[in-house]
């Protein structure tokens, strides 16, 4: 759960709870306030009543009497009180002060007030005493139950605003790619944040150094290999004509193979290395992919006739982008070179461009295919599943992924539907109103 919902969440909870608490303490006060303010009225009542002459009688009518007082005065030497209800008895009290009691089938509150020989008895229905109260209370509760969710929507307003900082560092951190190490930006960070920001800076600055010394490992290592490896190919190619007998040939061409293997593993390395820190990346231009294609396909031709494979292209039209050359070049050259080493002789390498809804090019061969679970794991590196009489480093593919990832390209392999094979599939982004809903289907 991110900062945000989490205070949020806390100090909704907590408003709640303080505002439960404060509507509690409001209504029973207020109630109990409401009460007092009624037995002060009759109290006032009662003195009035003393006084009056005359006690006009209650008016009956449809509207409900709950909140009518009762009025009964005794004067002296009149053992019948006048009352403003005579068909309502209430018996009377021997002193001043409340009372409850019970007539015409309600429970009154009763005061009495004795001033010599005449008393005056002030009566209200609790009934009537207690829907005032509670009305009264809940007066005073409303405000209150209303400005929780009010006050609640305005706190995560606050919370927003006061954590939106925060959110534009995750939302930059997110767009990053892995091998982006560029500090974040302290402009506009919170104070009680900004400690945070500069460790989390401090840290990419060490990645970036620990990058950087594994690259440039990488890529010295490679160069340092390759003076060595050149010069065994060199003593190989020396030793030939010395070589005399079948044995001694043979165990130079396997000697002359395994310098060659790790030459090429040398220079995929090399590649790999310059390709992750960005040695590579030049000024990119606008460039036609269908074209490259067409070059890739000119340049591996010799080397799929010498295995007895047709290598054909198809021009489906230009596949418009920008990018690097030499990379792009690299990235379609490994393609149709991996379908070449593992489509047995006799069989076809075909490489096609495509456009419409999607744009891209599409290298097919007849070779085994692969299995389901083996589809994604021939980009990881040094991952192989070719028959070991095929000469090959794990590389070609994690290094086709590297580039094509670079350049926003989708870089896709599905077995063949029509036969045993396999479809390597380069596609530029689709377009939005697009979609890519009619993207040729793989066949």
């Amino acid at each position: 759960m991110s900062l945000r919902w989490s205070s949020l969440i806390a100090i909704a909870a907590t408003l709640l709870v303080i505002g439960i608490v404060a509507a509690s303490i409001s209504y029973f006060a207020v109630r109990r306030e409401a009460h007092r303010f009624l037995d002060k009225q009759l109290e006032q009542v009662a003195v009035y009543a003393l006084e009056a002459r005359n006690l006009r009688p209650a008016i009956i009518g449809p509207r409900n009497r709950e909140d009518d007082l009762l009025v009964q005065v005794w004067d002296a030497g009149n053992p019948v009180p006048r009352s403003t209800n005579p068909a309502i008895a209430i018996p009377r009290n021997g002193g001043t002060g409340f009372t409850d009691e019970t007539a015409d089938g309600h429970v009154w509150r009763v005061y009495t007030l004795i001033e010599g020989e005449r008393t005056a008895q002030i009566a209200q229905q609790i009934e009537g005493r207690t829907e005032l109260a509670e009305h009264a209370a809940l007066g005073a509760v409303l405000p209150i139950i209303v400005l929780i969710p009010v006050a609640g929507l305005f706190l995560g307003l606050v919370i927003y605003f006061v954590t939106r900082p925060l959110g534009r560092i995750a939302a930059t951190l997110s767009q990053r790619t892995a091998a982006d190490t560029t500090p974040i930006p302290l402009a506009g960070v919170p104070s009680e944040v900004l400690p945070l920001v500069k460790a989390m800076n401090a840290l990419l600055a060490r990645l970036q150094q620990t990058l950087e010394r594994q690259h440039r490992f990488i890529s010295d290592a490679a160069h340092e290999l390759r003076t060595p490896l050149a010069a065994l190919a060199l003593q190989i190619g020396n030793l030939r004509p010395l070589a005399k007998g079948k044995a001694l040939t043979g165990r130079l061409d396997d000697l002359e193979a395994g310098a060659r293997r790790a030459t090429h593993l040398t220079n995929q390395m090399l590649q790999l290395a310059r390709l992750e820190a960005g040695a590579e990346r030049r000024q990119r231009q606008p460039l036609d992919l269908a074209a490259l294609a067409r070059d890739c396909v000119a340049e591996i031709e010799p080397l799929a006739a010498a295995k007895g494979l047709k290598l054909s292209l198809h021009d489906g039209g230009a596949v418009p982008l920008t990018g690097e050359p030499r990379e792009l070049r690299a990235l379609i050259t490994n393609l149709i070179d991996n379908a070449v080493r593992y489509t047995p002789a006799g069989g076809e390498v075909s490489v096609e461009s495509f456009t419409g809804a999607g744009q891209g090019i599409r290298i097919r061969d007849t070779g085994p295919g692969l299995a389901a679970d083996e589809i994604e794991r021939v980009f990881e590196r040094f991952f192989r599943v070719a028959p070991q009489h095929v000469e090959g480093t794990g590389l070609g593919l994690s290094i086709a992924r590297s580039i094509a990832v670079g350049h926003g390209l989708a870089l896709t392999l599905a077995n063949r539907t029509d036969r045993s094979g396999l479809v390597a599939e380069l596609a530029l982004p689709a377009e939005p109103e697009g979609n890519g809903a009619n993207r040729p289907s793989i066949a």
